[in-house]
């Protein structure tokens, strides 16, 4: 393989265990395993890599566990270390698959900001003003929606830009002066998320409320 990233890769993976036998038979399945994500990325970064197998290391300390907690014949070990391979890698593939699916947005011009209950199944990440500082919030895995409610004060248009992840662009609309807006997303990505703000005169004002729910959110 002539990709340098794969490269690297397996020259930490094989530093970071002893004997040649098991670095090759580490190497071995390592590149073995790359099959499934090579059809996906052909050519993968070694972000790709650490997303879909983990970091060299702990790779290598799972599968010397693995080896070497169960009296088996070399044979049996090294299946079970394809084994550990395989799930390690469906693990990591899918977190890696999951961050290439956008989240789908969309605008509601006929909603109106959320007045309900406030407790452990809807409640409000972000209450801030608009600032040339962007507002973050953690998205929970438990929380299967999120709704950001703008209201631009200002006599000019707001450009919002909501981020969430570094493989995505970020969803973007405007918010007409002296109105309100309501944003929903339903299939969240969970982790960091941050919402940022600009106008044509470089002037903000306006306020956002970012609600989180753990129901989808008609």
């Amino acid at each position: 393989m002539n990709n340098p990233n794969i490269y690297r890769y397996g020259q930490e993976l094989k530093k970071s265990v002893r004997g040649f036998r098991l670095r090759k038979r580490l190497l071995a399945e390592f590149q073995r395993s790359l099959t499934p994500l090579l059809e996906d990325v052909p050519d993968p970064s070694y972000e790709d890599l650490l997303d879909a197998f983990g970091p060299p290391e702990h790779l290598a300390e799972t599968l010397l566990h693995e080896i070497d907690v169960l009296p088996l014949s070399w044979k049996a070990k090294a299946g079970l270390a394809v084994g550990v391979i395989a799930v390690i890698f469906a693990v990591g593939f899918g977190i890696s698959s999951f961050q290439n699916i956008p989240e789908e947005g969309e605008l509601r011009p006929d909603a109106v900001p959320y007045t309900g209950n406030i407790d452990m199944h809807h409640f409000f990440a972000v209450d801030d003003p608009f600032t040339h500082g962007d507002s973050h919030w953690d998205q929970p895995r438990g929380m299967v929606a999120y709704q950001v409610e703008l209201h631009n004060t200002n006599s000019v248009y707001t450009n919002i830009f909501v981020y969430y992840s570094d493989r995505q662009p970020p969803h973007t609309f405007q918010v007409p002066p002296g109105e309100t807006q309501v944003f929903v997303v339903n299939d969240p990505h969970p982790g960091p998320h941050s919402i940022a703000f600009n106008t044509p005169d470089g002037t903000l004002s306006g306020t956002v409320r970012i609600l989180l729910s753990d129901t989808p959110i008609p």
